[in-house]
Formats: C-alpha cells, structure tokens, sequence
C-alpha cells in the first residue's frame, strides 16, 4: 500500500509550524523596542534651542532612541501614562548658569529609579553630560585662545563640539551582550529538526512502497539490497535538499535577519554537509541485520538531533557534560553553524574532531558496503 500521503501530511505540518513561527517572529520585530524621551525646554536660550535643533528626533543619535519635544505639564503626563520612559528638562536659567558657574543644570525624570530603562537613562545621562563639559569646556578654551574670532565661528565650534560631546554617530545605541531572539532562535531550530524529519520520513516510506514480492525477488541478486538503500537514500537526500533550499528562502526573505548574501553558499554547503552525515548515519544503520538495534539506533540519533544538538536546549548547557561529549559532537557544530550564518552571519571555525568524525563515518560506511559486496 502507498505511503505517499504521509509525506503530505508531513509537508502540511512543517509548513504551518514555519508560518506560524516566522508569523510570531514578524509580529515581534515590529514592536517598537526604542526608548522614548521627551525633552522640555524651560530656558528657551540661543543655545538651547541650538541643541534641540542639532539633536532633532535623536536618530542622530542612535538607532535605539526617540526623542519628542514638550512642554513639562505634556510630558509629565506621558510619563505617567508609561508612553514616555523618561524625560530631560534643560532648567530656566541654564545658559547663565553656564557662562557664571560652568555648570550646565540638567533636570532628568524617569517613572521610577529602580526600572532598567530608569537606570539605563541615567546612567546615559550621566555619560552623556560628561561628555559634553568637557567638548564645552574645549569651546571655552577656544575662546580663549582666539579672542578674535566672531559669533558664527564661535556658534560653529561650539555646534561641533556638541556633537563631538553626544558622539553623533551612536551614543545611544544600545552595545549589549548578544542574545537569540527566541522567536528566531527557535525557527531556525525546527527548521534543522525539519530537515532531519524530512529526510527520514521520505527514508522510511520509500522502504514501506516495497513490496515484500520484490523484496524477496531481490534478494535472490547479488548486492541489490544495498543499491535498492542506497538509491533511496540518495532521493531522500535530493528531495530534502531542495526543501531546505526552499524553506530558507522564506526564513530569510520573512525573518527579521540582515542576512549577508555572501554567507548564501557556505550556508548550502553546511546544509548539504548535514544531510549528507545524516544520510550515511542512515545507511550504517540501515546494512545492521537485526531491526530491534536499528530502532534503537535510530531513536538514539534522533534524540541527538533533535534534544542534544542545540536546537531544543542551547548547547551551552552541554558543555560540561560527559567530559564535553555531547557539546563537541557533529550535529551540535552543524547547528551552531547554520544559527550562526542564518541569525548573526557569523561563521564558525570547525575544529578537526568535526572532520575526523566525518571521515570515519564515511569509512565504516565503505567498509561494511565493501564487505556485503564481497560476501
């Protein structure tokens, strides 16, 4: 009896679980994450208007800051309403208190002081305004030094120094630790879990289509049911190849990655690597005579695969597991490698272990072929 409807229903599965993944993923890219402050200017000088004007809607400033004017009764009330994370008021009086006393009177107001966004507005604060005492102070010192110049020099050195003070180019761009999105993280991981399930479904219902005539009529030639392993294993490989290649294209023409079109071809080799490991894992399988070892065998890749890769629980909590064992074994770097490109388009380094595994698996698989061969 034909099988083929499994392998239907298999596709339909995958492809809505992708959906619905790459779905979530979009959804949540388009949440805004910037932090948003408002800016109230109670001294209404020359020079703060001079700010205001170069800082503009903080976009100058970084990728993960949005900046609006208020006035301080709008912006307390945005504040409360949690539609602000925190505001600047440049306090009346500011320019004078300045040019007198060299300082430069910054009132900061968050909803709390103990929130991270709160912490993190301070601190930046902070940095910023030290930052800009000491470009100030450069002005100052230009001044000095060259009495002579007018007021739109002056106003032009002091413009650059206020950028120079900000470090126009991102002094609000967030630099944290790199962390996986989990949406994303997790799409990539049933993608790696798909391939695998694809391949070894089409693996198994190609050996279902056979009927037990033709098995028995091939048994009675010379190393046909080798060749009859071998031929499915490598459709199996083909018609999964270009799932994958498919599949990709929609992770990354949907998921919210800045993937690099020059990691495209060490990225198919990768996945072709794996599906190739795979398929003679399969095979080395497949050629033991006894079925209860080859469905023990074969839960036991899976659970490799699909639990000790990474691509259910993060690798890292391997590390330290059977001497690094499970974190050092093939399918764990393939999987790295493929987040990696895929997420961050970075490219990991093989280690030899990875090659040497490799080569001994093609060489058991060419032994045990060699030896039924000459049996």
């Amino acid at each position: 009896m034909k099988k083929w409807y499994l392998l239907v229903y298999i596709l339909v599965l995958l492809f809505v679980l992708f959906a619905t993944l790459i779905g979530l993923s979009v959804m949540k890219s388009q949440e805004d994450d910037k932090f948003s402050i408002g800016l109230v200017d109670e001294d209404q000088s020359r020079e703060t208007k001079l700010i205001l004007d170069a800082i503009g809607d903080g976009k100058s400033m970084g990728n993960d800051i949005e900046l609006k004017q208020f006035d301080a009764v709008t912006a307390n009330y945005e504040l409360k309403q949690h539609h602000l994370d925190g505001y600047f008021v440049f306090d009346q009086g500011m320019t004078d208190a300045f040019y007198k006393q060299g300082a430069l009177p910054i009132s900061v107001y968050t909803y709390d002081k103990t929130s991270l966004e709160s912490i993190i507005i301070y601190q930046l604060t902070n940095s910023v305004y030290s930052r800009l005492m000491l470009s100030i102070g450069g002005a100052g010192a230009y001044k000095a030094l060259y009495p002579e110049s007018n007021d739109d020099a002056m106003l032009m050195m002091m413009t650059d120094m206020l950028f120079t003070g900000l470090n126009r180019n991102g002094a609000f761009d967030e630099q944290a630790i790199k962390l996986y999105d989990n949406y994303q993280y997790y799409t990539v991981s049933v993608y790696f879990i798909s391939i695998y399930v694809l391949f070894l479904s089409l693996f198994n219902i190609l050996k279902m289509n056979q009927a037990h005539a033709l098995k028995e009529r091939l048994s009675l030639f010379h190393f046909s049911f080798e060749k009859l392993t071998l031929t499915r294993g490598l459709i199996s490989v083909w018609y999964t190849f270009i799932f994958s290649i498919i599949v990709l294209y929609l992770l990354l023409k949907y998921l919210d990655v800045s993937f690099e079109s020059y990691n495209l071809m060490p990225l198919l080799i990768i996945l072709l690597l794996y599906l190739i490991m795979i398929f003679v894992v399969m095979m080395l399988i497949e050629l033991v005579n006894n079925e209860t070892i080859q469905l023990i065998l074969k839960v036991m890749i899976t659970g490799l695969i699909i639990l000790l890769s990474g691509a259910t629980i993060p690798s890292i909590y391997f590390k330290d597991v059977l001497g690094g064992i499970l974190y050092h074994q093939p399918f764990s770097h393939i999987f790295n490698k493929v987040l990696e490109l895929i997420l961050n388009n970075y490219f990991i380094k093989t280690p030899g272990l990875f090659y040497v595994i490799c080569f001994v698996l093609l060489i058991l698989l060419m032994i045990q072929l060699i030896w039924r061969y000459r049996r």
